[in-house]
């Protein structure tokens, strides 16, 4: 081999070596990881956490078709149907100072006696640990199983509170802003103020709790205890009211006591439950079908008058069909004092329910 020859072999080497480095390198593009929704199992079953944050979310609501029928009393012969949809969203991130949270339900109703809609904010609040704002469902707006008894006012305010909960254990205090028409005024006047709190326990199958709250605008206070005991295949809850006056607490009946000395008998204002006492006992029929019989005794205070004492009693029957979705079919009778009542008073419903 000549020296030419091994110089331009040397050279073509040399260029087909640069010629590879130069090439663009293949470069192998990673798959964009999918944001999956993830459980939350922090603050209970139920949550999940939203893609790409810290926020655990919860969703749920209802579905519920109900035929309601009632007869005498005071008011005329009535049945409908109604329909109702309520979807609650519920948001928790644990933070340095606590849980933050925040609830939303919203709930909207179809009539069919008149074709009305409706649809508002069942409640809406946010919170930091134990602190709450918003517009709630207060204590007062639980009740006794059974729903036959009626020992609370008005139940849902704008609030500020603040609850301590913990081994069984619970309190809580409330500044609720109350309406005009709930003390009494036209709704030119301005909101006045409520105080309301709550103590409770709840230790195996025994639990109480103990509500007070006090209207400063009518400067009048109502008193409840309810408990509940785990006893034989069911349970028993029993729940006392006292109010000591007319106030926005207490279990009004202002258009239910009528004044018949009148030519046009006419709705007696500032009737309200003095006192209360109510019993309900649910058995256990299977683990899908329960009884519920329940009583209510009360004491109207009619201004005035003497207190008009009248009882209630009703049974409710339970009936899951299937896990998240219920019938129920509820039927009471009120014997009303006759001086101030037309008629006595039946009332019932039967209802379907989806939960989920």
């Amino acid at each position: 081999m000549n020296l030419k020859s091994l110089f331009l072999g040397s050279a073509a080497a040399l260029a087909a070596t640069t010629g590879a480095q130069a090439a663009d390198p293949v470069v192998v593009i990673e798959p964009v990881q999918n944001n999956y929704v993830e459980v939350c199992d922090a603050f209970g079953a139920g949550y999940f956490y939203i893609p790409g944050t810290e926020t655990c979310l919860n969703v749920g609501g209802y579905i519920r078709f109900q035929v309601d029928a009632s007869n005498g009393g005071n008011v005329p012969d009535a049945w409908n149907v109604f329909t109702r949809g309520q979807l609650e969203i519920s948001s928790k991130t644990d933070s340095e100072l606590g849980t933050v949270n925040g609830m939303i339900a919203l709930r909207s109703e179809a009539y069919s006696n008149d074709g009305s809609t409706k649809t508002y904010i069942d409640e809406a609040y946010l919170g930091l640990g134990g602190f709450q704002a918003g517009r709630f469902l207060s204590y007062w707006d639980e009740g006794l199983i059974g729903e036959i008894d009626d020992l609370a006012g008005n139940t849902r305010f704008n609030s500020m509170r603040y609850v301590f909960a913990g081994e069984g254990f619970v309190a809580g205090l409330s500044l609720d802003a109350l309406e005009a028409d709930m003390v009494g005024l036209s709704n030119d006047d301005m909101p006045k103020l409520g105080v309301s709190g709550r103590i409770g326990f709840q230790a195996g199958g025994v639990g109480a709790k103990f509500d007070v709250g006090y209207d400063t605008y009518n400067e009048e206070a109502s008193l409840r205890l309810m408990t509940s005991f785990a006893i034989g295949p069911g349970q028993l809850d029993l729940g006392a009211n006292y109010s000591s006056g007319w106030n926005a607490y207490a279990n009004t009946f202002d258009n239910e006591f009528y004044d018949y000395s009148l030519a046009t008998p006419s709705a007696l204002p500032g009737v309200y439950a003095e006192w209360a006492l109510a019993a309900g006992y649910q058995l256990d029929v299977t683990n899908k079908f329960s009884i519920t019989p329940a009583y209510q005794w009360t004491s109207a205070k009619v201004p005035g008058a003497d207190n008009e004492d009248f009882w209630s009693a009703g049974v409710l029957f339970d009936y899951t069909i299937v896990d998240g979705l219920s019938a129920k079919l509820n039927v009471g009778y009120t014997d009303l004092p006759d001086t101030y009542s037309n008629d006595d008073y039946w009332a019932g419903w039967f209802r379907l329910q989806r939960d989920f």
